[in-house]
Parts: C-alpha cells; sequence; structure tokens
C-alpha cells in the first residue's frame, strides 16, 4: 500500500502547472534525512529479515507456484480422493497424539485418539476413510509443541521461514519430538517430506476461500502474522482463549471514550 501512495504523490508533483513550482518555496533536500523503518513487535523481533521473507513466499513461491498447484489439486482432483488422502496423512499422527493428550492429562481426547487410530487402520482401510468420525469420535489432533504450551512455555519469536511459512521457536525446537512415535517414526525422509507436502497442499487448497481477504488486507504480512499467533493460542487453549487483563483495560477505556 505504501508504493501506491508514493506513486500517487509523483503523478500528482508531475501534473502540477509550472507557474505553481515557481512560486513553491524551495526545499533544501540535502538536508532531509533518509527514511527509515523501525520495527518494535516484541513477538516479531525480526521482522525486518521475516518480511523479506514474505515477499518471497507470498510474492513469488504462492503467486507462481503454489497457488496454481493448490486451484488445481481442488479443481481436478475429486473431493472423495483428496479426503481420501487427507484421511491417511493425519491418521498416521493419531498415535502421538494420544501420547500428547495424556501428558497434559486430557484422558478423554487420549483414548478418543487411540480409538481412532484402531478404527481407521482396521475398518477405515488404512485411514483412508474416516469411520471413527462416523462414529462419534472426531478429530482432535494434539501435537508437542501444544504440550509445552499447556505448561506455560511460551511461543518465542515468530518467523517467516522460506519455502514453510509462519513458525515460532517453540515448534521448531519441539516438531521433531511427534515423530519418533509410531508409524511416524518408520517413516523414510522422503516419506516425511511427501506427508509435509500433501498436509500442506490440503491446507493451501481450503485456504482458496481467503484469499480475496488477504490479497485487499491492508499489510498482509501483519495480517497473517496476527492469525497465526490466535490460532497457536486457539490449539494451545482448545479454542477457550483466555482474554488477558491488559485488552480488558484497553477495551474500558476505549468505552469509556465512546461514551
Amino acid at each position: 500500500m505504501k508504493y501506491k501512495w508514493i506513486l500517487l504523490q509523483v503523478i500528482v508533483a508531475v501534473s502540477m502547472p509550472v507557474y505553481a513550482e515557481a512560486e513553491a518555496p524551495q526545499v533544501d533536500t540535502s538536508t532531509l534525512a533518509a527514511v527509515e523503518f523501525k520495527y518494535n513487535d516484541p513477538l516479531d523481533p525480526f521482522e525486518g529479515i521475516n518480511r523479506t521473507m514474505w515477499d518471497f513466499n507470498y510474492l513469488f513461491l504462492d503467486r507462481y507456484i503454489i497457488r496454481p498447484v493448490a486451484h488445481s489439486y481442488k479443481n481436478y482432483v475429486p473431493n472423495p480422493v483428496r479426503t481420501g488422502v487427507n484421511n491417511f496423512v493425519y491418521n498416521l499422527e493419531e498415535p502421538s497424539s494420544l501420547v500428547n493428550n495424556t501428558l497434559q492429562g486430557k484422558w478423554k481426547w487420549a483414548a478418543n485418539a487411540g480409538g481412532r487410530f484402531t478404527v481407521n487402520t482396521t475398518i477405515g482401510l488404512l485411514g483412508l476413510v474416516d469411520v471413527a468420525d462416523m462414529m462419534g469420535m472426531h478429530r482432535k489432533q494434539d501435537d508437542f509443541n501444544e504440550v509445552l504450551g499447556y505448561y506455560g512455555t511460551p511461543n518465542g519469536p515468530y518467523f517467516m521461514a522460506p519455502f514453510y511459512g509462519p513458525i515460532v521457536t517453540r515448534e521448531i525446537a519441539s516438531d521433531w519430538v511427534d515423530g519418533l512415535y509410531f508409524p511416524l517414526s518408520e517413516l523414510t525422509m522422503w516419506q516425511s517430506v511427501l506427508k509435509w507436502g500433501l498436509k500442506g497442499l490440503d491446507a493451501r487448497s481450503k485456504a482458496i476461500d481467503q484469499e480475496r481477504l488477504l490479497d485487499n488486507a491492508l499489510d498482509p504480512y501483519a495480517f497473517v502474522k496476527n492469525a497465526y499467533l490466535q490460532h497457536m493460542d486457539y490449539k494451545v487453549f482448545d479454542g477457550d482463549v483466555p482474554s488477558s487483563q491488559a485488552d480488558d483495560e484497553l477495551l474500558d477505556e476505549y468505552l469509556d471514550e465512546l461514551e
């Protein structure tokens, strides 16, 4: 958006009459300091670098590669095939979800994950068909990152990783733990990469309906960052995110001003 304003200023300056230029006060531009952008988000201490990575991911990688592939995947691959592949991939993560829910004392969800894996791996043809969901055992998968968050470990600095997207330090330090459990532990490196790619493709195809919202955002980078950090809190608290006292005070001040 800032580039549009710069362009607008250039057009206005060029279109002004010549006599107006003569009457305008002369400014010694040699004394003007260069504009310097400073970022001060404590959750995003590397924002300058992250924005560069965002430009690469969003303006190049997504626009010319990932977005066309995601659209083709959604438009030409039958929905039952996409659903079956997605079910198969997520079924591989049920055992690690069982462990992670157990570590948080969520016994109901731990039993749910174990039941889902047993039912879908057998009756559901290795997970291709989500029979467990039809039986009332709905998917709720927790990863080890959520376990750390549950016990108070903060997100840590936010990063925009090239080719990967948004991630926080807590994820970087903990994602490998989930791969220690069967059957993820039995996957080769390339099988793990394929699994990651299929999950990412499914997630990107489901985000197609939100493309216009992101494209029209005043600051797409900040929009994605805030949405991702809120999503992280949503996962840790199972959707029941507590409001901070600071937020409540700001809301009260805002309502007082309106009155």
